[in-house]
């Protein structure tokens, strides 16, 4: 094994560590609110409530003496406190920490414009650099809050998972090290950005054996702050760039540069295809012939990407499925206690389940990866590839969509034994959604504009997310914490998204039979004899 093979499987191996610790925290957010509530946070946040609120509440109970602590699980705590005549300020509760979820996935997604641009302009390392500062500050800020100071939630909570979203973002452009099984290394991040929701789950393990919230978060900060230090010195100092190209460096005023916008022609374009290999050469020719195409006759400037309608199915199919996991995500706290009848020890015991499956997302996430990426080791005519990798995308579309149903149906019956399926549900729904919109964008756009269009798509996924806390709002008050019509609406929204799959059915059809038409004139040969090297093209002539 060459030095740079060792040194890229150690980058993407340090670059999955951050992944699996960071880049998605919010997706523990579950355990976390356990912790909170069990502490205190936001016991006060409707009309400045206080302990003494509760003392007169209870109706000649003397919580003085007996009940009100805040510590750890198995004292009486404020959750204990929460029977019939309190339900209204828990749900209070519950709305404030929920509004606290929602501010930060909302920011999170805006966090995406400006890392996106980076990413695609500048050296790797300086969004690094940012993921180091945003993360670690929310982490201290998480740190020092308490229960009088829950206001600082907002900001801490925003920064944690403002920084999962750039390292996740930054981290993608490692899978450019690896052509053949470039989407199969996105979705593994992907579901190591999932399966980071065992970081928070081991913080209320922890905190429920008499570790405290504060000590888990430092130690938190000092791994951050080591992977970041480790992770940077391996990686190259500046853009991963797609297709690579013979040198392992490349400048961002240097891009795009030659006949097809920046795509070289020659045997040096690809280090790892050497000698007379058939498929290597075909995929190389493939890949290069596809990248000029969408560049030069698809989308010659990033406006006519965003302004197409693959782009504007391609967000709502996002934005719908995201908004489906986010809700069940921040409400499962309040939903999970109204199913199990306010037990407590039972709403532990189902927080940690649920966070525990999440862990499943690393395994299953490489399955999208491998599904989309199943016939590129196939010799395929160069101009027959323009669209197969479009075409083998379909399946992947339909079982998320189908999951995503599934998955709504399972939750919308009130049966505490059927939502351990629900779990692994929503966790092969997550493992598919956010590997296939990592992966999807460079197989329908130029991959030059890729994490620039990331962002964006993850900041309009991130604004329609709004909605969660309405629709909680909607749940808590007049619907009186009954979640039946608002998952009704889900499995609707859920449907509709089967919409995407049919429509790049339809457009792969009408370009292939464009294609077929063009194949034999002359501005398409010309096209493609630019694109071929001499070499190719010799042989061509002999055969």
């Amino acid at each position: 094994m060459t030095s740079s093979k060792q040194r890229n499987l150690a980058a993407f191996a340090f670059g999955l560590g951050e992944c699996l610790l960071f880049g998605g925290l919010k997706y523990g957010w579950a355990s976390l609110v356990f912790v909170l509530k069990d502490l205190g946070y936001f016991h006060g946040c409707s009309n400045n409530l206080s302990k003494d609120t509760y003392d007169t509440s209870l109706s000649g109970t003397d919580i003085n003496n007996s009940t009100w602590t805040y510590g750890h699980a198995g004292n009486a705590t404020q959750h204990d406190l929460c029977d019939k005549e309190l339900r209204g300020l828990c749900r209070t509760q519950d709305s404030c920490l929920h509004l606290v979820f929602t501010i930060a996935t909302v920011t999170c997604g805006m966090m995406a414009i400006p890392t996106g641009a980076l990413v695609d302009r500048c050296s790797i390392r300086i969004p690094r650099l940012i993921f180091s500062v945003v993360i670690c500050s929310g982490l201290l800020m998480l740190a020092l809050s308490t229960p009088d100071t829950s206001q600082l939630l907002y900001p801490s909570i925003a920064g944690i998972t403002m920084g999962g979203i750039v390292i996740g973002i930054a981290n993608m452009q490692i899978g450019n090290l690896f052509i053949s099984k470039r989407s199969t290394v996105v979705t593994v991040y992907n579901g190591a950005i999932d399966s980071s929701a065992i970081i928070l789950l081991t913080v209320k393990v922890a905190y429920e054996h008499g570790i405290s919230l504060q000590i888990s978060c430092f130690t938190l900060f000092a791994v951050a702050f080591v992977l970041f230090v480790i992770n940077t010195l391996l990686l190259p100092r500046d853009r991963i760039v797609w297709p690579p190209t013979s040198k392992t460096k490349a400048r961002c005023d240097d891009e795009h540069k030659g006949k097809a916008n920046g795509i070289s022609s020659g045997s040096k374009l690809y280090t790892e295809v050497k000698g007379n290999d058939r498929s290597k050469r075909t995929r190389r020719q493939s890949i290069q012939l596809c990248e000029a195409h969408k560049e030069m006759m698809e989308y010659p400037n990033m406006t006519s990407a965003f302004v197409s309608p693959m782009f504007a199915f391609f967000l709502l199919w996002v934005s719908v499925l995201q908004l489906r996991d986010l809700y069940f995500l921040g409400t499962f706290h309040s939903w999970i206690t109204e199913l199990v009848g306010d037990d407590h020890s039972t709403v532990s015991h189902f927080t940690s389940i649920m966070t525990m499956v999440q862990c499943a997302g690393v395994v299953i996430s490489p399955l999208p990866g491998l599904l989309l990426d199943r016939n590129k080791r196939k010799v395929i005519d160069a101009e027959k590839a323009l669209y197969q990798d479009l075409k083998d995308s379909i399946l992947v579309y339909v079982i998320t969509t189908a999951v995503s149903v599934l998955f709504s149906i399972s939750v919308i019956l009130p049966v505490i034994q059927l939502q351990y399926v629900s779990f692994v549900l929503q966790v092969v729904l997550r493992a598919f959604l956010y590997g296939i919109a990592s992966a999807f964008l460079p197989m329908a756009f130029p991959t030059r504009y890729y994490a620039t269009m990331l962002g964006v798509l993850f900041a309009a996924a991130g604004l329609f997310s709004l909605l969660q806390y309405p629709i909680f709002l909607l749940v808590q008050g007049p619907l009186q914490g009954n979640h039946y019509y608002v998952n009704v609406a889900f499995i609707a929204m859920c449907l509709s998204t089967m919409l995407f799959p049919i429509y790049i059915h339809i457009y792969v059809k009408k370009k292939e039979k464009l294609l077929e038409l063009n194949r034999s004139s002359k501005e398409w040969i010309k096209f493609e004899s630019d694109l071929l090297t001499d070499e190719d093209k010799t042989r061509s002539d002999k055969v």
